[in-house]
């Protein structure tokens, strides 16, 4: 994951030499030096792990755990320095503050000769690509033509589909149409047009049919070679002398004046639409061109007709396909119908992985015991027993861009089966770093767009949407969930925790779905690397752990219920996520938030889920980093005219604000320019809300998207209702 280490070092470093006031301290001059320097050569490592994405190789892979590595030991060196020099400021320890500075000194140069020596193994791969080696990686990956493949694939469940895009190919329509099918990988998208493609009415009614494989690793030529082998009945062998151009006019004087049907199968960018459309003849004849992805952009760019979203199958025809293929014409026992349908649930309506499961099946006893072993693990079953149906899933992972891989694998960091809140899943995002900031663009609005990418490319599930089109909660398919953590624990990027601890050791980010034992508390305790704790069981006895995780990054303990805002979570200066649980102490219905979260001088978001009425510190205005407050259940937030006798700070970064009975004087909106979502509750008031809580002063958040003003147990007199003047904000 080295394109995510560096663009969180990158990040940290403009942080900290652009907002070092923040960090207690001033740099040296030299240090700046460093810093800029630094920054230099991580911007063109970040270049070439964006250019070279998707080359892999064990040089490459090799290169990029070098630069991952470095990155993490850089950003550990100095943000132990930066707590370093607060601990020993806060104790007046000169001397200790000195030696650190020095240490500091002499670890950064290390990482300094080692970033020169990666850059120049860099420079050397770059200075060997040659033109042979790029044209060896698409040899690896000609596109294959002529029929559509033997794969003896069943089609089970999507007869509909059948007749629906047959009826768009063999249609009245003489233009020329482009037709899609879309969905993830292993879905049934290359079963359901073989299928298309052999069906006796499509045959009768296209005098030209070709199938053309395009492949992940496109290259115009060898398409070109496929598409006249097919059609002239060439070896490719044979066509090696003639020029592209000349393959061309071959394709398209040979296609001219017939009515055909070319199937694209498995087309992975726009590019390639570019390329070959020129070639197909339009003579108003009914031809088509069917086109099979993962990516439903490059369809929508080839065309404006609809696209044909493939679905999951549902429980039952999830069984019939299980069951036909594993029995064939034999009727299954009754014994094992009930373990079959689970284990076909189980696959969560993708194809592959059921014709994967009945491969296995086929082959152990058909017995209770040997099919329950099966249900036991069948992610597991799956992806051991059949590399093609690894590939295929590793395939749409590999092929994402650098940016989106580390968002991506940190979905599987949420339980199986978890509805994912978007509005938690960006900001954890963006406090990992993953997001490199394109302005004008905020890095929420970022989010959303990767987001939405990883949707397009059908690796994020389960999408539930807002009224305005935004995704509210998202998921993943089990197998894909799998993958994700198959992909992190070979990147040591992020790890799920067993009961005992085991393989805590060097990972950066820890998700945990039970009680932490004792066992892992004693492992936390001397693993310092840990930046991320997602935590989803709602019992924790102690923080104690946390007192070893000085640089800890983010801190999801929302599903847990504590008592108070412990002290521990004060000290964590680098933290930039918060999510807590607390539960109300006994005879109390008021929980306090102590002055001492004003210590987060890095907190991005602070996110309450309490079963009392919260109440916030004054100091909570003194944290300029705060991007997001976010509380579940009634709070008390103290105006800001109460904070330091300057008025406190304006929390420029400051967008997203749930709060309860707040006053908006003017000094309250000077507080907080560019807020953009604003949810207020008004709780048991028997007095006019719109002149006592100044609400006419909302008009002055300018960058206000989202408003919602909510009475409960609130009385409006019709005497004092909504003032003539009342103006919403302009961006509403």
């Amino acid at each position: 994951m080295a394109y995510a280490a560096v663009a969180s070092l990158a990040q940290t470093l403009e942080r900290i030499n652009h907002h070092h006031h923040q960090y207690c301290c001033v740099p040296l001059i030299c240090e700046e030096q460093l810093f800029e320097s630094l920054l230099e050569k991580l911007s063109f490592l970040q270049a070439f792990l964006e250019d070279n994405a998707q080359i892999g190789g064990e040089t490459v892979e090799g290169l990029e755990g070098r630069i991952r590595d470095l990155a993490y030991r850089a950003e550990d060196i100095i943000e132990s320095h930066v707590s370093d020099q607060i601990s020993s400021e806060q104790e007046r320890y000169v001397d200790l503050e000195l030696q650190n500075s020095e240490k500091k000194e002499v670890d950064l140069q290390m990482v300094m000769e080692e970033t020169d020596s990666i850059i120049e193994q860099v420079m050397s791969i770059q200075n060997s690509c040659t033109v042979e080696d790029v044209q060896c990686s698409y040899a690896s990956a000609l596109p294959s033509s002529g029929g559509a493949p033997n794969d003896g694939n069943k089609m089970v469940g999507f007869d509909e589909d059948l007749l629906e895009l047959k009826a768009r190919l063999c249609g009245e329509s003489s233009t020329l149409q482009i037709i899609s099918i879309v969905g993830m990988g292993g879905i049934g998208k290359t079963t359901l047009a073989t299928n298309i493609f052999n069906d006796s009415l499509v045959v009768y009614h296209f005098h030209i049919r070709v199938w053309t494989t395009v492949s992940q690793d496109y290259h115009l030529r060898q398409v070109l070679l496929a598409l006249v082998a097919s059609l002239t009945d060439q070896k490719t062998t044979d066509l090696s002398n003639m020029m592209d151009e000349e393959l061309a006019e071959c394709v398209y004087k040979t296609l001219k004046g017939r009515t055909y049907l070319i199937v694209m199968d498995d087309m992975w960018s726009t590019k390639t639409w570019d390329d070959v459309r020129r070639f197909f003849p339009d003579d108003n004849n009914g031809s088509r061109v069917l086109i099979t992805t993962r990516l439903p952009d490059v369809v929508v760019y080839a065309s404006s007709s609809p696209l044909h979203q493939m679905r999951f199958l549902d429980e039952e025809w999830s069984w019939n396909l299980l069951r036909d293929k594993v029995f064939e014409q034999q009727s299954c026992p009754p014994d094992l119908e009930r373990i079959g349908r689970t284990i076909a649930q189980s696959c969560g309506g993708l194809p592959l992985a059921i014709a994967v499961v009945a491969g296995i099946l086929a082959k152990v006893d058909r017995t209770q015991y040997h099919w329950e072993k099966i249900v036991e693990n069948i992610s597991e079953a799956v992806a051991s027993n059949d590399e093609h149906f690894s590939k295929i899933l590793t395939l749409s992972y590999d092929r994402l861009p650098c940016h989106l891989k580390a968002c991506f694998l940190y979905m599987g960091g949420f339980p199986e089966d978890y509805r994912i809140p978007v509005f938690k899943l960006t900001k954890l995002w963006i406090a990992e770093g993953f997001l490199k900031p394109s302005r004008p663009k905020s890095l929420e609005e970022l989010a959303e767009e990767y987001l939405e990418d990883l949707v397009k490319r059908n690796l994020v599930l389960n999408v539930k949407k807002r009224s305005n089109g935004k995704i509210r909660f998202c998921g993943l398919h089990d197998l894909l969930r799998d993958l994700c953590m198959q992909k992190a624990r070979k990147e040591e990027f992020l790890h799920v925790a067993n009961n005992s601890g085991k393989g805590i050791q060097n990972q950066r980010r820890l998700s945990i779905r039970f009680e932490i034992s004792k066992e892992i508390v004693d492992k936390c305790a001397s693993v310092s690397p840990i930046r991320s704790i997602l935590y989803f069981h709602w019992y924790i006895a102690s923080l104690s752990f946390l007192r070893g995780y000085r640089l800890l990054r983010v801190l999801d303990l929302l599903e847990a219920s504590l008592d108070s805002l412990r002290p521990e979570i004060t000290q964590l200066f680098h933290l930039r996520f918060l999510a807590l649980g607390l539960d109300c102490p006994k005879l109390s219905n008021r929980l306090k938030v102590p002055p001492s979260i004003s210590k987060l001088h890095n907190l991005q978001t602070l996110m309450i889920r309490a079963d009392a009425i919260l109440l916030l510190p004054i100091e909570i205005w003194e944290m300029p980093q705060l991007r997001h407050l976010i509380f579940f259940q009634e709070r008390g937030l103290p105006s800001p005219l109460d904070a330091a006798p300057s008025g406190g700070h304006v929390l420029e970064n400051l967008q997203t604000l749930r709060v309860d009975n707040f006053r908006f004087t003017s000094t309250a909106i000077e507080t907080m320019p560019n807020l953009k979502k604003l949810k207020v509750y008004y709780y048991h008031l028997f007095v006019a809300v719109w002149t006592e809580y100044c609400l006419s002063n909302l008009v002055h958040l300018y960058q206000l998207e989202t408003l919602n003003l909510l009475f409960i147990n609130s009385l409006i007199y019709k005497e004092n209702p909504l003032p003539a003047s009342f103006a919403l904000p302009p961006n509403l």
